[in-house]
């Protein structure tokens, strides 16, 4: 078999397997490989609990640059993608988006589908495209029927890559996707692409894809942009900073790596990390001059080799554009093997808050509340002092302590203004009134951890 067509049968074979591999993984490994030898491959590593994920691969023609309708600045402006009733995964950036966004209105057809582009939101760290998708035929939904309808509405929704004045913008492992369908025919949707390295205030931004609701077509979408009075709200440094750390109890698991960009951004913050290696570093906490933790939430990373420099980025919340410098700690970490004692679990009753989770002597979790319904289990958290890049535990015990046997899937969403956490377990095949009679007692896991302060890399924001 041909190398073209043993990718393709790969690539086509994945489709249907239901394997966790960030969209975007496919083009940005083709691009990568372009300039290496054959058969050297990166691998990607996912964050903790998600369930459930399927795959999509996407494979992209070149595309030259035409001539861009003006988009203007960055503007006040309605979002018609918040005009819905229901719950959105950014429904707290909703005020700052409107005030930053220019309004579109430019579509592109092909195989009986319209994309219109309603409104653009670009800063220095994201690309935020709010579109309807139009198809003259009814809008079949990705996933079985027994995964929940807004992850299979999510796995639907379009796709998009960019370029910025003709250059191909890196994917980021981090590439979010929230839509909801506003009848058969018709789907609304927001993509939030992470930007790792640096846009131009002014450029030629092209929006495209090759497949929308299975179909293989063309739509491309080209506008000129200008973020300049979004940049004014921004403090964006490129220190390039090279690191020596380690995250091994005993010193092991070292890691070289670059600090190649940190922005605090109306659309959200984020630290870039570079590094050549397979397993990257992607434990440390972020702490502020004043002396704060940061959270950061958790996302998938891309991993590579020595031959691949990959480079991800990690969004955290509590920024400020008058912060002075930020300080990265690495977080080492053990096991029974370092002589240490296995995780523990630790309960606490429910019906009383706010509960104290902390996850070793350094900081942990509080849960705010927890409400059980028959459908799902939904709880709130905040993060006090430095944890892990995790997500807050939510596991279920009956009065003994024993943990309940069901199947869920785990959501989790973060308001970027408040810093709260929501976790959200929706019941699988199994009665939620029967879940409600026996849950009885919260559990968390409290583990050896601690801060690497010899290790600690402080990049200065101002002077």
């Amino acid at each position: 078999m041909e190398h073209h067509d043993f990718d393709q049968f790969i690539k086509n074979k994945a489709k249907g397997e239901p394997i966790n591999v960030p969209r975007g993984f496919s083009e940005r490994m083709d691009s990568l490989m372009a300039n290496l030898p054959e058969k050297t491959q990166g691998v990607r590593r996912l964050p903790k609990k998600m369930f459930l994920v399927v795959a999509g691969f996407i494979v992209f023609a070149s595309m030259s640059v035409v001539a861009s309708p003006l988009v203007g600045e960055m503007s006040s402006g309605v979002i018609s993608y918040f005009n819905a009733p229901r719950d959105f995964k950014y429904l707290s950036q909703q005020a700052v988006y409107e005030q930053y966004n220019s309004q579109v209105g430019v579509s592109a057809s092909d195989q009986g589908i319209k994309v219109t582009v309603d409104n653009l939101a670009v800063d220095d760290n994201y690309i935020s495209v709010f579109y309807t998708a139009e198809s003259e035929e009814p809008i079949q939904l990705l996933g079985d029927e027994e995964t929940i309808e807004q992850w299979r509405i999510n796995w639907t929704a379009p796709h998009f890559w960019f370029k910025e004045n003709g250059r191909y913008i890196e994917p980021p492992a981090q590439n979010e996707i929230d839509a909801y369908l506003e009848d058969p025919y018709t789907l609304k949707g927001m993509q939030r692409f992470a930007v790792v390295g640096l846009l131009e205030d002014t450029m030629n931004l092209e929006i495209y894809t090759e497949e929308i609701f299975g179909k293989e077509g063309r739509w491309h979408i080209p506008l000129s942009v200008d973020k300049s009075s979004v940049a004014v709200e921004s403090l964006t440094v490129a220190p390039k900073m090279k690191a020596k750390v380690t995250t091994g109890w005993n010193g092991e698991y070292k890691h070289d790596i670059t600090i190649e960009k940190v922005s605090i951004s109306p659309f959200g913050n984020q630290i870039v990390l570079s590094e050549r290696a397979e397993n990257t570093f992607s434990q440390f906490a972020l702490r502020d001059e004043q002396g704060r933790y940061l959270t950061v939430i958790p996302t998938a990373t891309y991993g590579g080799n020595f031959f691949i420099k990959v480079t991800n980025n990690f969004e955290f919340i509590g920024g400020r554009t008058d912060m002075k410098e930020l300080t990265l700690i690495p977080i080492v970490s053990g096991s029974e093997e370092d002589g240490l004692p296995a995780p523990k679990l630790r309960t606490a009753e429910i019906g009383s808050y706010p509960i104290a989770m902390p996850e070793s002597e350094l900081g942990g979790f509080v849960m705010e509340g927890l409400e059980l319904t028959p459908e799902k289990a939904v709880a709130t958290f905040h993060q006090e002092g430095a944890v892990g890049i995790s997500y807050p535990d939510l596991i279920l015990l009956d009065e003994n302590g024993e943990s309940l046997d069901f199947a869920a899937f785990h959501d989790d969403s973060y308001d970027r203004e408040t810093g709260k956490i929501t976790i959200t377990l929706t019941f699988k095949d199994v009665s939620g009134e029967e879940i409600i009679a026996k849950a009885k007692k919260v559990g968390y896991y409290a583990r050896p951890m601690k801060l690497n302060e010899d290790e600690a890399v402080t990049i200065k924001l101002a002077e």
